[in-house]
């Protein structure tokens, strides 16, 4: 919840209090992890209309942080508006409100928020990157792309900005610059498995399952009970014409899942095509008993083998309990 204080230095290092009882309020304002401490500190330099209103603006942002702790929503949103008030340039209290309109709906006034938020201070990467999140979850790629590209610029060895434009452009359906960005996740935070999951899934997606099958192996190396990535690997390995890999790979995800469905289902499909008819069956089978409702895949894998699509003994479903 509290934001670091190098993140505010800036903020900081002008208009401080000059007594030393000032000084020492504002000291426990704003580093205190102690929500009470915290309030009782920062209300002192609020209430004392003798400091600057610079100085009172960053004493209500940090009481408007530990009222959040304490989920007094009404006191952080009064706090922050008071902040902004008396000091129409704290950009801080502008992109924490707009955090506050967007949890509430209210996202033209977030919108608004972030935007004041980079007018008043435009080398803060943070800023752009929230305004960006916002244009993405609004589909409005080619904007988010301009804010992430501004945040990466600020802050080069951001792993957030690539990430976040990274998705920008896989969302855009521009899969070069996406796979581009991912790869600059990764060289930034080797150990980001987000980072090898999502390269590894734009590779799989355009038919290049060696490279994607790399990156489900970095993951593995890091987190072998990834359940998940073995089951994309199981389907690259399959792609590939690995049938025996491609089980083995399902087979260790159900190992850590046993009710992972899908697994199950592409087991099946993994057995078919290596020609074993009755191991694909047991499968689809399995598949159908643990979802019954979002089955259709496998029903249709059953009737493609001409077998029933339900369980010997179990009431017959019909057509349109197919279609449901």
């Amino acid at each position: 919840m509290r934001l670091s204080i190098a993140v505010f230095a800036a903020f900081i290092l002008t208009g401080l209090p000059t007594l030393a009882a000032e000084q020492a309020d504002f000291e426990t304002c704003s580093k205190s992890k102690e929500p009470d401490l915290t309030i009782e500190s920062c209300t002192r330099v609020i209430d004392d209309q003798t400091l600057a209103p610079r100085v009172r603006g960053h004493a209500l942002f940090y009481r408007s942080l530990a009222l959040e702790t304490k989920r007094d929503l009404k006191g952080v949103m009064a706090d922050l508006d008071e902040a902004i008030r008396i000091d129409p340039k704290g950009s801080y209290a502008y992109s924490r409100r707009a955090r506050l309109y967007k949890a509430a709906g209210d996202d033209e006034h977030a919108f608004a928020d972030l935007t004041a938020a980079i007018r008043h201070s435009p080398g803060v990467a943070l800023f752009y990157n929230r305004r960006g999140l916002f244009y993405l979850e609004k589909d409005k790629y080619e904007f988010a792309v301009d804010d992430f590209n501004e945040a990466i610029r600020l802050e080069p060895d951001s792993v957030d900005g690539y990430w976040n434009r990274a998705q920008a452009h896989e969302n855009a359906s521009y899969r070069a610059r996406a796979i581009a960005d991912y790869s600059e996740v990764i060289r930034l935070d080797p150990k980001a498995l987000r980072g090898y999951a999502a390269r590894g899934s734009m590779y799989q997606s355009q038919g290049d399952n060696e490279l994607a099958i790399v990156d489900y192996n970095e993951i593995l190396k890091l987190e072998p009970k990834a359940d998940y990535t073995l089951y994309s690997r199981g389907i690259a390995y399959r792609d590939m014409g690995n049938f025996d890999q491609a089980i083995a790979d399902f087979t260790a995800a159900l190992g850590i899942n046993p009710k992972y469905t899908p697994a199950y289902h592409e087991r099946g499909v993994a057995y078919r095509m290596k020609g074993d008819r009755d191991l694909a069956i047991a499968d689809f089978r399995e598949a159908i008993r643990l979802n019954p409702i979002n089955s259709t895949l496998s029903r249709n894998a059953l009737e493609s083998l001409g077998e029933p699509t339900a369980a010997p003994g179990a009431p017959q479903r019909g057509v349109l309990d197919l279609l449901k």
